[in-house]
């Protein structure tokens, strides 16, 4: 992805609709209901080679699945990202249960969203399907061309979207694999479902098998030594207060939210063997002041938590183009345990770990 032409064209794009009387985030969400960023509900074991790691940053295709790690053969399809919405009025989602890895990252008002990578099963439903951001940009230029599923954006950031290395399925892109839920109110009602967005990604052309993004530690091997164990971790983005709790019976991180146990739609509980905290800055997006942009190249703080333990490290990551690094205190790989991963974007200062 290139900003710079990028963000010249985005400032062309938006004094064109200034000049035609049009808002920048009018072309958004076709299928009915009001979905554009500018209307946004505003609020009010040892090292690297002790770990035993079944997949790298490569990606061990052949007998492995490259996004949980879980012996298999993976499907021979690319990663699928949705951008699920977090908003009370799209509480309880669709098939959030069944992604490999899921982002929160910031929007506006101190809210989140969810981009849910799907590869190695599917959901049907899936949703609700909410807007692209900027901040999907350095989620997706990881994933080995993804299938991109988003219920479209304003004018800025469809711009510069059109320079990532993506495979559009979007609800402007893909009509006829969205439809409306009547008993919800839009634009928090917009669903799929993972086979329809598949097979309309294949049909745009989207192949092959995702990278792996993280290490894995086969089951049963030694934590990291320098691992504590922990009961958890809160966060508090702004709007949104989740918390995440060690349950051993589960062998996962039980989330809540403001409060709630976090429950999907078919009363699934979330709680991921593999819970990720990337402390990362927001800037301003290129495509619209109003929103944050998660600043994903750089480097920065990192806690992994996985079998009930904590270790802490550092990300990096040179540009959009590499991936990025999970490391120890002493610069080697962390690898996380088999199993789905949630991965939390806060800025510094946003959680803290319950000893």
């Amino acid at each position: 992805m290139r900003y710079a032409a990028g963000v010249l064209l985005v400032v062309v794009l938006l004094v064109g609709c200034a000049a035609q009387g049009q808002a920048p985030g009018a072309v958004d969400d076709p299928i009915g209901g009001s979905d554009s960023a500018g209307s946004e509900e505003a609020g009010p074991g040892t090292s690297a080679a002790q770990d035993d790691p079944v997949s790298t940053s490569e990606g061990q295709r052949g007998s492995h699945l490259p996004l949980t790690g879980v012996a298999g053969t993976p499907p021979d399809r690319p990663a699928l990202v949705v951008k699920i919405d977090n908003f009370d009025a799209a509480r309880p989602q669709f098939g959030l249960e069944y992604a490999d890895i899921v982002f929160e990252e910031v929007v506006e008002g101190g809210l989140t969203r969810f981009a849910a990578v799907f590869h190695s099963r599917d959901a049907d439903p899936v949703g609700p399907v909410r807007s692209a951001r900027t901040s999907d940009f350095g989620l997706l230029e990881a994933l080995s061309t993804p299938l991109f599923a988003n219920s479209g954006a304003n004018d800025g950031v469809l711009a510069l979207l059109s320079e990532v290395d993506m495979i559009d399925v979007s609800s402007n892109a893909a009509r006829d694999a969205y439809y409306r839920l009547g008993e919800r109110d839009a634009p928090h009602n917009l669903l799929s479902s993972t086979p329809a967005l598949f097979a309309a990604g294949v049909a745009r052309g989207g192949q092959g098998i995702p990278t792996s993004l993280f290490a894995y530690r086969e089951p049963g091997a030694p934590l990291h030594p320098d691992a504590v164990t922990v009961q958890g971790l809160d966060l508090e983005f702004g709007s949104n207060a989740v918390s995440y709790r060690w349950d051993g019976d589960r062998a996962g991180w039980v989330r809540t939210q403001n409060g709630s146990a976090h429950l999907t739609a078919a009363g699934a509980l979330i709680a991921p063997p593999n819970l990720v905290v990337q402390f990362i800055s927001y800037g301003r997006s290129a495509a619209d002041g109003r929103s944050p942009e998660a600043e994903l190249v750089g480097s920065g703080e990192l806690w992994v938590f996985s079998e009930g333990t904590l270790v802490r490290g550092s990300w990096r990551r040179a540009d959009l183009e590499n991936p990025t690094e999970w490391l120890d205190v002493d610069g080697m790989p962390l690898s996380v345990g088999v199993g789905a991963t949630w991965v939390a974007l806060p800025r510094v200062g946003q959680a803290v770990v319950v000893e």
